[in-house]
């Protein structure tokens, strides 16, 4: 589902991929804004099995969903910059939970995303909006409804 906001577009999708441990899912954000990057905003989502979470395995989800991005989505992998989305949303260990966004570093090589923890960091709310060119970002739950979702 594609929306739009004043100065950017926004593509959003519950993502299905192949971790290592069998399928998998997460709630995809691109923002698309008219200048500047774009920005990846990967929720993990509590529907999803613990050993089946993103964690070190983002380089392998990234790969999958530039694959997958459908026509029209005209945006260089290199240019995409990601970030992680993590609250209650994401596990039911984790009610109440404040929700926290993480940088990811990856590199592009022309063929697939290559990347560890090294040069990860945590983002302040400032930090997130100016990525998001203050696009506001709808809580998970409202969004997982919106595109039919049950968590």
């Amino acid at each position: 589902m594609i929306t739009v906001s004043p100065g950017v577009r926004q593509f959003q999708t519950i993502h299905h991929w192949q971790h290592p441990y069998g399928p998998a899912h997460c709630l995809v954000r691109l923002h698309l804004p008219d200048g500047g990057p774009a920005v990846a905003i990967v929720s993990e989502i509590r529907s999803n099995s613990d050993e089946r979470r993103f964690g070190l395995h983002f380089p392998t989800l990234a790969d999958a969903l530039v694959a997958a991005l459908p026509p029209g989505i005209d945006v260089r992998p290199e240019d995409i910059r990601w970030v992680t989305h993590l609250g209650e949303f994401s596990s039911y260990d984790a009610i109440d939970a404040p929700e926290d966004f993480l940088h990811v570093v990856l590199d592009w090589d022309g063929g697939r995303y290559r990347g560890d923890m090294h040069g990860h960091h945590i983002m302040s709310e400032r930090d997130i909006a100016d990525l998001r060119n203050d696009v506001s970002l709808a809580p998970v739950p409202d969004v997982l409804r919106e595109l039919g979702w049950t968590y």
